[in-house]
């Protein structure tokens, strides 16, 4: 995927008339399926002041269309209030303290957005808030306590144009994260199938045939950290992906990941999270962290 290719998917669609008189719009039939919305969990959620967690962070973005009563988010860039009338996207992998003085209710849902294999919402660095319109509720609420085929795959679609909306309110972050993400995309996949606790940026220039100063240094350029850094952040993601998403061992996670044993593991999550992994699976693994 070059860099035209995606700021073209991103700014116009590009209809065309065959011989028959047929429109067709080359952009959507050529790219649709490559694109991939999973709906992991979802839910109506009744909640007190046992909702209070610390730290969360989740390998998967969450949306909140709030109903009644109010709370709010603590981020590092501040307080983000929780308001009946607003819909919340929190980006994956972003820490909130979720917070209320008294009661909550939400519908959430929680999914995975990617277009080529790059997540389209992950590294944006704040929660997104859009209104929410009461017909729009609505909607979710009469499709949500149905058992027809039809109201689900209904469900369904509304769920999908929720995350439109955002996509399309926030578009120039999201346009920017699938440019770098195409720039780097040979770079990324190899991370992506080669991701250990080992893997390092000199590994990755030599197997692909790059300059490792030129990779290294325009990596830094464009994105603010490391090549090697990054590669650490990937580590830890799909460490937190095993601890919240599997019952396996922290001893069976870390030789996965490739670590020498669970203990440098463990020091090594440590670093990068401020929690040890089974703080860590003990503070977010709750019945709602969303």
């Amino acid at each position: 995927m070059n860099n035209n290719r995606v700021e073209q998917i991103i700014k116009a669609g590009n209809i065309n008339l065959d011989t028959h008189g047929i429109a067709r719009n080359d952009i959507f039939s050529t790219y649709a399926n490559h694109l991939s919305i999973d709906i992991l969990d979802h839910g109506y959620f009744w909640g007190d002041r046992k909702w209070n967690q610390f730290d969360v962070i989740s390998p998967y973005s969450r949306i909140y269309l709030m109903s009644k009563h109010e709370g709010w988010l603590e981020t590092d860039k501040g307080s983000i209030p929780l308001l009946p009338g607003k819909m919340y996207l929190v980006p994956p992998y972003y820490k909130v303290n979720l917070r209320t003085n008294d009661k909550i209710e939400k519908f959430y849902f929680h999914f995975t957005t990617e277009f080529d294999g790059v997540e389209i919402f992950e590294g944006l660095k704040t929660c997104l808030v859009l209104p929410l319109e009461d017909k729009f509720l609505s909607r979710y609420t009469n499709t949500f306590e149905s058992s027809e085929i039809a109201d689900l795959l209904l469900f369904k679609s509304i769920v999908y144009e929720t995350i439109s909306l955002f996509v399309r309110a926030y578009l120039p972050e999201i346009q920017n994260r699938l440019i770098l993400a195409s720039k780097y995309k040979q770079v990324l996949h190899y991370i992506e199938e080669n991701l250990s606790a080992t893997l390092c940026a000199k590994e990755i220039s030599a197997k692909l045939g790059l300059s490792y100063l030129f990779l290294t240094r325009n990596y830094k350029k464009d994105t603010g950290i490391t090549l090697n850094n990054y590669i650490h952040s990937k580590v830890v993601y799909k460490a937190i992906h095993l601890l919240l998403q599997s019952k396996r061992t922290v001893k069976s996670i870390s030789e996965e990941l490739g670590f020498i044993d669970e203990f440098y593991f463990s020091r090594f999550f440590k670093k990068h999270m401020e929690y040890s992994p089974r703080e860590y699976r003990r503070v977010n693994k709750t019945p709602e962290t969303m």
